[in-house]
C-alpha cells in the first residue's frame, strides 16, 4: 500500500472480483494492471453457475452500459429468460422425492443465473490481462508496493488489491497465521452433457437449478444448468451436478465415516451406491452416468470471515459489492493522489464494511453447509434455505 500516485493498482487474479475492478479503474480512468496465473480465461473445473440477485443494482452500476446490455450474453440460459422462466431453487427430499421447499419467483431484473466462465468473459472485454503470472510475494516501501511473481518478473504499483480466490496467495502472506476451517463434508462433482430428452426429467422440476437432502443418510446433491442449446451455437445442455455428503461419527452414511474414493471409477460406484438410495428423477440420472464420467473431489472449506460464501451462493454477490466498496471508499483516494495515511483509513473503512456485511454471511454459510447434510435440521430458518441479503443477521 502507499500513496496515490501515477502508479498502477496491481490485481493479482483475473476473477469476477478482479476483472470487474479492472472495469471500473478503466472508466475511472484510474492506472492498473491485472495478473493471472492461468494461461486463459477457460475453465479447468466441473464449472460453476452463479446467482445474482442482491447485487445486480451494484452490478449494472459499475459496468459500462455496452457491457450492461450484453448481459445475457452470460446467462445459463438466454432463451429461457427470454420466454419468462425463473427458477425456484427448489429443496426435495432426495430419498422421497417429496418437495420440501422453494424460492419465490423473482424477474430478470431482480435475480439472474449465469455461467461463471462466460461471466468472467464477459467482464474480460477490452481488459489486458497479464497471464501465466503467479504470484509469488510482496514488500512495501515508502510510497509503492512491488509485487513478485514466479518468472522472476515484479511490477511497482501504489496499491495491491489480492482478488485470487478461496486460496489466496496474497492473504495467505498478508495473514499468515490465518488457517482454513475444514467443514467435516466430503464433495464431488462432474459437469456433464446431455441431450434435451436426457435432461428433460430434471428441468420439469426446475429450469434451472435443484437441490436435494436425503432423509434416509444425509447425502446431498444438486444440479445445476451451465449452458443451454443455442447459447453457444450447441445442441446440447451442458450442467454441474454435485454430490456430497457428511464426514462426522455421529452421521453415517452407511455404518462408518465413508472417505473420498482415490479414483475417478471408485468415485463413480460410490455415487451410483449413494443413488440406489434416491427417489426419481434424480435416482436414475445418477445411475445412468456413463463410465467416462470424470467426478472431481472438491475440498469444502473457508477462512475466518470474510472469504467467499459458497455454500449460500452468495460468494459472487458478496465480491460484487466488495468491489463497489473499493469505488466508494478508496478509488476516490487514488484519484485525489492522496496521502498514504488518507490511504490507509479509507482502506481501513473499506476492511470494517467487509468483515461487518461478510462475518455474518460466512457464519451462515457455514451453518448452510451442515444443515445440508442432516436432513433434521433443515426448515425455514436455516442458513440453507432463508433469503438471500446483503446484511445479513446471524446468532453466533
Amino acid at each position: 500500500m502507499a500513496d496515490g500516485s501515477a502508479r498502477p493498482v496491481i490485481i493479482v487474479g483475473a476473477g469476477i472480483s478482479g476483472l470487474l475492478l479492472a472495469q471500473y479503474l478503466t472508466q475511472s480512468g484510474i492506472p492498473f494492471r491485472i495478473f493471472e496465473r492461468r494461461e486463459d480465461l477457460a475453465t479447468t473445473n466441473v464449472g460453476w453457475g452463479l446467482t445474482l440477485s442482491w447485487s445486480l443494482p451494484t452490478l449494472r452500476n459499475l459496468l459500462p452500459a455496452p457491457l450492461r446490455e450484453r448481459l445475457p450474453e452470460a446467462y445459463v440460459d438466454s432463451a429461457a429468460v427470454e420466454r419468462g422462466e425463473a427458477s425456484a431453487f427448489p429443496f426435495f427430499d432426495l430419498s422421497t422425492g417429496e418437495l420440501k421447499a422453494k424460492t419465490p419467483l423473482a424477474p430478470e431484473s431482480q435475480r439472474i443465473r449465469v455461467s461463471r466462465e462466460r461471466f468472467r468473459k464477459l467482464l474480460a472485454t477490452d481488459i489486458t490481462i497479464e497471464w501465466g503470472e503467479t504470484f509469488t510475494s510482496y514488500d512495501t516501501g515508502e510510497d509503492c508496493v512491488s509485487v513478485r511473481f514466479e518468472d522472476g518478473s515484479q511490477c511497482v504499483g501504489c496499491l495491491l488489491v489480492g482478488c485470487d480466490g478461496a486460496h489466496s496467495r496474497v492473504r495467505r502472506i498478508l495473514l499468515p497465521k490465518a488457517q482454513n476451517n475444514h467443514i467435516p463434508i466430503r464433495v464431488m462433482g462432474t459437469k456433464v452433457h446431455l441431450t434435451p430428452s436426457e435432461i428433460e426429467p430434471l428441468r420439469n422440476l426446475d429450469s434451472f437449478f435443484l437441490q436435494a437432502t436425503s432423509s434416509r443418510n444425509n447425502t446431498f446433491t444438486y444440479f445445476s444448468v451451465l449452458d443451454a442449446p443455442g447459447d453457444e451455437g450447441g445442441q446440447t445442455y451442458t450442467a454441474q451436478f454435485v454430490v456430497s455428503w457428511p464426514y462426522r461419527k455421529e452421521l453415517p452414511v452407511h455404518d462408518s465415516l465413508v472417505a473420498m474414493p482415490t479414483s475417478d471409477t471408485a468415485r463413480l460406484e460410490l455415487l451410483k451406491t449413494f443413488a440406489e438410495t434416491w427417489a426419481e428423477p434424480i435416482r436414475s440420472f445418477a445411475l445412468n452416468l456413463p463410465n467416462t464420467v470424470e467426478l472431481k473431489p472438491l475440498e469444502l472449506s473457508d477462512w475466518p470471515p470474510p472469504r467467499g460464501i459458497h455454500d449460500r451462493g452468495d460468494g459472487a454477490n458478496h465480491s460484487i459489492q466488495d468491489v463497489q466498496e473499493i469505488a466508494r471508499k478508496v478509488a476516490p483516494m487514488l484519484s485525489a493522489r492522496s496521502s498514504e495515511n488518507a490511504l490507509r483509513a479509507a482502506i481501513d473503512r473499506y476492511e470494517n464494511e467487509v468483515t461487518a456485511r461478510c462475518r455474518p454471511a460466512v457464519l451462515a454459510s457455514r451453518q448452510a453447509a451442515l444443515d445440508a447434510h442432516e436432513y433434521g435440521r433443515i426448515n425455514a430458518s436455516s442458513p440453507l434455505l432463508s433469503p438471500r441479503v446483503m446484511k445479513l443477521e446471524f446468532n453466533e
